[in-house]
């Protein structure tokens, strides 16, 4: 990538390590605005005033011209680019939230920075179900956004199934890219950079810590017009991205669940203060004045009509479904077969299934 002199210079700084509350000092101290960077000497000092010598030390080395080509020279065989407050790339929406990342460290599509972005994200711990709703939901979102998510296993991963096919899909690091956490998805974030996009606003060396995810949902609900939350605890990192899209007057929406499923409790909370109760698509999409009445209506034939009536009530065992309908189970298998097809129901495990809802006719 090309990069302009101040971001050049931002680049070298951000490349010391400081955590942010230091970074966004130093940046302060030294005159820096969102549009405005302090020249090199005027960051020494104030690193050396704020932080200490050893780290103004530092940034003296990083910013000698041999140390910096090696910088760059480094993220680029790494396939990293670097989006700066000052790029033409950063997302306005991003720049707007209280605490902006000064560098976003990018690895794949980096034009989907500019596209329309909403967030779906879920905790480790969903239900099988919902981890088929979401993936669906995050599918037939991205025909209108590019779905942002993180790379967490459950919630965050079935949105990522979802929106990967269409290659409209954001995933934010907690950490820099020399590492991957969970390891198990070391495959599927490289599908996201090959397809996707992957960011981070932490250096390649920086390694996860405990504190960043948390720090890190902000990005997520900074780069998103609204929030989806699939699933979450009463404690977990969902509830915070969507406090902080809250906070950002961004709109916020999350699955009801019934009393008792502790991966529900959070989406129950967050609707009884802010979010939107959702159970089907439209209650999305119409957020957004997006009209999906006006699609082509699907054919269904009067077994798949009865069958996709049967499920509107609710997830049912295959057994349930034979029992309500009347259709024998050896004729009822290419009736779901076919629905499922038509995207209008998705299997749940255990012989079950439930309806995708997409009108607002409940």
């Amino acid at each position: 990538m090309q990069y302009s002199a101040k971001e050049k210079t931002l680049i070298l700084f951000d490349s010391i390590g400081l955590d942010y509350t230091k970074k966004a000092a130093v940046f302060k101290d030294a005159g820096g605005t969102l549009s405005y960077i302090p020249d090199r000497e005027r960051l020494i000092l104030s690193t050396a005033r704020l932080v200490g010598e050893k780290e103004s030390e530092r940034l003296k080395e990083v910013f000698k011209e041999k140390n910096s080509e090696e910088i760059f020279s480094s993220y680029e065989k790494k396939k990293i680019g670097c989006v700066t407050v000052f790029s033409e790339d950063y997302p306005e929406l991003l720049s707007e939230i209280p605490n902006p990342p000064f560098v976003l460290y990018c690895r794949g599509n980096i034009s989907l920075l500019r596209d329309r972005k909403f967030a779906v994200v879920g905790s480790r711990r969903t239900l099988p179900q919902i981890l088929k709703l979401t993936e669906k939901y995050a599918s037939d979102l991205a025909e209108y956004f590019t779905i942002v998510t993180g790379l967490a296993d459950g919630g965050d991963t079935a949105a990522i199934k979802g929106g990967l096919e269409s290659g409209k899909l954001i995933s934010v690091l907690a950490y820099g890219f020399d590492f991957v956490y969970p390891e198990c998805n070391r495959h599927l974030l490289e599908k996201i950079t090959e397809k996707g996009l992957a960011i981070s606003e932490y250096i390649p060396s920086a390694s996860p810590q405990k504190h960043m995810f948390p720090f890190r949902n902000r990005i997520i609900a900074g780069l998103s017009e609204g929030v989806f939350v699939v699933s979450g605890g009463t404690k977990s990192g969902t509830k915070i991205t969507a406090k902080y899209a809250y906070e950002y007057g961004r709109d916020v929406f999350a699955f009801p669940y019934t009393p008792g499923i502790v991966s529900g409790e959070g989406c129950n909370a967050i609707i009884k203060e802010y979010a939107k109760l959702t159970d089907n698509l439209v209650d999305i999409t119409s957020a957004f004045g997006i009209n999906l009445t006006e699609k082509e209506e699907i054919t269904l034939s009067a077994a798949e009509k009865a069958v996709y009536l049967c499920l509107r009530e609710g997830e049912k065992h295959l057994s349930e479904i034979s029992e309500k309908t009347g259709i024998v189970s050896y004729e009822l298998m290419p009736v779901l077969t076919l629905l499922e097809i038509k995207k209008l129901i998705v299997r749940c495990g255990g012989n079950r299934y439930c309806a995708v809802v997409f009108s607002s006719e409940k």
